[in-house]
């Protein structure tokens, strides 16, 4: 079974994100300087971090998504042992529900036949189970419902109800979440369009020509200058990805 903290992309796809990184950053490098090997060195150096955020970002969509794949399976067993299934049942009926939403290799209905499997076939407890889903996503909800369900587990008549309390907290941080991107949506376009209007003005100076490219391209002073702005342009650049970054 998968670690949700470990990327999983094909050999070929971490060669495509590569390469098209490494062909941007040096693209973006030409147009600072206009000399072709630094343009090549640099961007295959930069393509190196740039596959890396990318791999990262897989992860990071994926942990997502699984999270609220997670909120729906509790929402749904809650309501089933609050109706008088067993957990068991509860669980099987959670699937049920969750395969008329979700494909069926989605990552929640992959965990949850496992799951299943292993407790009838393998007689494997349903905590353990979960603790070991809870250590494979690195996912905080995970690892608390996996606490809480492995001190109730068959000792707690209130299951249902201390379900839906986990699923509604764990609602409230991703609302919470969505609410801050919404909010931060506008500024994180302003930043985007701050970062492509150097290149717009570059890519307008070297199609207008004069004596400004040239002094730009051509003298010590003008190579200072653009790596001076190459720098900051890929500082702001790191930044502006780490700021959109948001845990809650």
């Amino acid at each position: 079974m998968p670690h949700y903290d470990r990327c999983y992309l094909k050999p070929h796809q971490h060669m495509i994100a590569y390469i098209l990184g490494s062909i941007a950053a040096g693209a973006i490098v030409y147009l600072f300087y206009h000399m072709l090997l630094p343009a090549i060195i640099l961007g295959l150096l930069a393509g190196i971090y740039l596959e890396k955020m990318y791999a990262d970002g897989v992860v990071s969509k994926r942990k997502k998504n699984l999270r609220l794949q997670f909120r729906a399976f509790l929402e749904s067993m809650s309501v089933a042992t609050r109706a008088g299934s067993t957990e068991v049942h509860a669980i099987e009926s959670a699937i049920k529900d969750l395969e008329a939403s979700y494909k069926a290799d989605s990552d929640i209905l992959v965990e949850l036949h496992n799951i299943m499997l292993n407790y009838k076939q393998g007689g494997v407890p349903l905590k353990v189970l979960f603790s070991d889903l809870a250590e494979r996503s690195t996912l905080e909800d995970v690892h608390s419902f996996a606490s809480i369900y492995s001190v109730i587990e068959g000792k707690n008549d209130r299951i249902g109800d201390i379900l839906t309390e986990t699923a509604e907290i764990i609602g409230e941080k991703i609302e919470i979440e969505q609410e801050i991107e919404t909010t931060i949506t506008s500024a994180k376009s302003e930043t985007y369009m701050m970062l492509v209007l150097p290149i717009l003005l570059v890519v307008a100076m070297s199609a207008m020509g004069g004596e400004l490219v040239g002094a730009l391209f051509e003298f010590p002073t003008g190579t200072l200058a653009a790596t001076a702005a190459l720098i900051l342009f890929a500082i702001s650049y790191v930044i502006a990805v780490k700021v959109s970054d948001i845990n809650v």
